[in-house]
């Protein structure tokens, strides 16, 4: 065996060890910053979560620290809620405790053509706090395109005195 081929069984396993030793570097990196990149993504997960169920429970609910003020506020949403038509009465029907939680009652009536009726609608039942529809009566005015709406709504308010 000459010196060559012996110096070449020697290097041989060390150039193979140090070409192991750099994809093992390589994948060491790779895999920190995929790492970094799941935390970075787990940070912006915490960082949007949504607030305590009480927070969110809490928005669907009417403000009011007594029945009148509370009735008063849902009056006051529905209006901000009626888009092109005409409000002709709104009126609070009363309060009544059901549980944990107390039921506000809300009739309005309205003129407007049909497509501000539904958007109306619409805005009253995607609205928050939440508000139900739960009568609705229509009846057309005769002039061809105006209708007369009336609505028994509710609403509910966290425990309030009366």
């Amino acid at each position: 065996m000459t010196l060559r081929h012996a110096l070449m069984l020697l290097m041989i396993p060390l150039a193979v060890a140090m070409l192991l030793a750099v994809a093992a570097f390589a994948f060491a990196v790779q895999a920190g910053q995929t790492a970094d990149e799941a935390q970075a993504r787990l940070q912006q997960a915490l960082d949007r979560r949504p607030a305590e169920p009480v927070v969110q429970a809490a928005a669907l609910l009417v403000p009011g620290a007594t029945a009148g003020l509370a009735a008063s506020a849902l009056q006051a949403r529905v209006l901000n809620l009626v888009t092109g038509a005409t409000v002709q009465q709104i009126e609070a029907r009363g309060a009544e405790a059901e549980g944990a939680l107390t039921r506000l009652r809300v009739n309005l009536r309205l003129a407007g053509e049909e497509a501000s009726v539904m958007q109306t609608l619409i805005a009253l039942e995607q609205a928050q706090p939440l508000i139900f529809v739960d009568a609705l009566r229509i009846t057309g005015q005769g002039d061809g395109g105006s209708l007369a709406v009336e609505m028994d709504l509710s609403a509910y308010a966290g425990k309030v005195v009366p």
